[in-house]
């Protein structure tokens, strides 16, 4: 994407006539939507369990058996292999299940059909992609040594990078209150009374 992409660079490109290149790949984008999950990761390489369609902070939020079975597995495979006239693929033990299904991937990626595997976070952080586009910067604290984050997804240049780790509870405590008149007598006033 060019640099008419982002309001930014668009700005940048009005007042000084430079174009920007833009970028913001599907897989950038994905891992960032994996905001609440990959930090955990990152800090600790535990692997989180597995939810299927659950959401970890929100519910309910997830596929939801219904009476009748609802409409996902092999009643949709059944209906894709019929609706390409190829019932005879429901009765294929290479295709039989799910699971079969899945370990045939390589078909599909050898055809040129997107597919990919499902990766857990120690795969998805190792993939070459993920590690040559720099998506997990680093940022340094005086208590934690080198903390990992994961970067914006929208590349302009070199420009967008993770700069600090976030600021420990109260400490700008004294930049912001000084910036709207409150003296250092006033803050301490707020300390001892427990507001601050």
């Amino acid at each position: 994407m060019g640099g008419a992409g982002h309001p930014r660079a668009l700005y940048e490109r009005q007042r000084t006539g430079k174009v920007r290149l833009v970028e913001c790949s599907l897989l950038e984008t994905v891992i960032g939507f994996s905001s609440w999950t990959s930090p955990q990761w990152l800090a600790d390489h535990e692997e989180l369990t597995r939810q299927g369609s659950r959401h970890r902070q929100n519910a309910p939020y997830q596929r939801m058996q219904t009476k009748d079975g609802g409409a996902a597995g092999e009643a949709i495979w059944a209906r894709f292999a019929n609706a390409l006239g190829r019932a005879e693929w429901c009765e294929d033990p290479r295709f039989s299940t799910n699971q079969q299904r899945m370990a045939n991937l390589e078909v599909l990626e050898a055809a040129g059909v997107p597919c990919g595997p499902v990766y857990d976070y120690a795969q998805m952080f190792a993939d070459p992609q993920v590690r040559h586009r720099g998506l997990v910067q680093y940022a340094s604290d005086p208590e934690l040594g080198e903390v990992p984050h994961i970067r914006t997804p929208i590349r302009i240049g070199e420009g967008v990078r993770v700069r600090a780790v976030a600021p420990r509870l109260g400490q700008h405590n004294a930049e912001i209150f000084g910036r709207l008149g409150l003296s250092e007598a006033e803050m301490e006033g707020l300390r001892a009374t427990g507001i601050l």
